[in-house]
């Protein structure tokens, strides 16, 4: 049976590490709803007291509630959703122009000419958020180099690995199917 839960220890500690790498904290209740992954969604207060107060009462489990942050395992990996709570840092970001945008958005990596600028805290490995030039999350990456190096390197080679963007969910769910 599907339903929520409030994380165990070793999940909390798990996602609590995350957001502080990213220089954040949860602002709400976390809940992690298990099923064939454990994915972690961020409730306010008021929708947390009600889904495990007054809907256990009556016995019913909702599927879905709050905001998805990510899924928890040995490690936490967010959800595109779950980097818009992280908005207001401003660490380990990578912008880019808008071809370095649209290649970005139909899955590729980002070649160095495509980077405006970069955070200085990135390093080699990283993940990293891409942005566009509005400061926009547009998905989630991996570092090949260190900050300073994005832009230094030949500009035909791939600095940033795409490892979740916004537009998988047009490529995944086929949403024009209907035609």
């Amino acid at each position: 049976m599907i339903q929520f839960r409030e994380p165990k220890k070793k999940e909390a500690k798990v996602i609590e590490s995350a957001m502080k790498y990213f220089g954040s904290d949860v602002q709400g209740k976390v809940a992690v709803l298990e099923s064939k992954k454990r994915e972690v969604y961020l409730l306010s207060e008021e929708l947390y007291d009600f889904l495990y107060d007054f809907l256990k009462e009556k016995d019913i489990k909702p599927l879905f509630a709050g905001l998805k942050l990510g899924e928890v395992g040995r490690r936490f990996r967010f959800t595109v959703e779950g980097t818009f709570f992280l908005v207001k840092k401003k660490k380990k970001r990578i912008y880019v122009n808008d071809r370095g945008e649209m290649l970005f958005l139909y899955g590729r990596d980002i070649f160095s000419e495509s980077v405006v600028k970069a955070t200085p805290d990135i390093k080699e490995n990283d993940i990293v958020f891409v942005c566009n030039k509005a400061g926009d999350i547009l998905g989630i990456g991996k570092s090949r180099y260190e900050a300073d190096k994005l832009r230094s390197v030949e500009k035909d080679r791939v600095v940033v690995e795409n490892l979740v963007d916004r537009g998988e969910y047009l490529r995944k769910e086929k949403v024009y199917d209907s035609f």
